[in-house]
């Protein structure tokens, strides 16, 4: 039974020694999160609860509807043809914010593009077989008011520069671009 309390205790002392570590809980958190979960000593035992952590943001900026702003998540060469590009709408607003007053989901990827200052040249959304941009956004959502518990994110491809090419700049619609940034291998 002595046994059975010391790794419950380790095992709550690594898991909130973790959570802590990566900015997931504070210590409010853990003492909200008490429950009724025995041990295998039938001894009540806490349980703590794992928050869902934030993305990590590369650059920010304003959008054009007031209250939203764009995060840029991620820029990646995916393959030896393509480049991934991953961003999310946020507010602050409690009431939520619609996205898009033309209801076209596509329109918040569809004029995205890549730019290579050292080509000079432009790499637009990569279009599939039916002209329509290759976007996790489908003609078909729904999901365009954003509330602070729930951002919209993005995610795009695009035409790989060639591979000597190491810094891109990232232009989307609606907010001033990011520019000359390193992008993962």
């Amino acid at each position: 039974m002595v046994l059975n309390r010391l790794f419950a205790a380790f095992t709550l002392s690594v898991i909130a020694s973790v959570q802590f570590s990566c900015g997931g809980a504070s210590i409010t958190d853990l003492a909200d999160s008490e429950s009724n979960v025995g041990s295998a000593a039938g001894q009540p035992a806490r349980a703590a609860i794992a928050l869902a952590p934030e993305l990590e943001v590369l650059a920010v900026s304003a959008y054009t509807i007031d209250g939203v702003s764009i995060e840029l998540l991620s820029v990646s060469r995916t393959g030896v043809d393509a480049i991934t590009v991953r961003w999310q709408y946020r507010t602050r607003v409690v009431e939520g914010v619609h996205l898009d007053p033309d209801d076209d989901p596509l329109d918040l990827a569809r004029d995205a593009y890549l730019y290579d200052r050292v080509h000079q040249k432009k790499y637009m959304v990569i279009k599939d077989n039916t002209g329509q941009p290759v976007t996790n956004i489908h003609s078909d959502d729904t999901s365009l008011t954003i509330t602070p518990e729930s951002p919209l994110v993005v995610s795009a491809k695009f035409p790989a520069p060639p591979d000597n090419i190491k810094r891109i700049s990232v232009y989307l619609p609606g907010v001033r671009p990011f520019e000359d940034l390193v992008f993962s291998q």
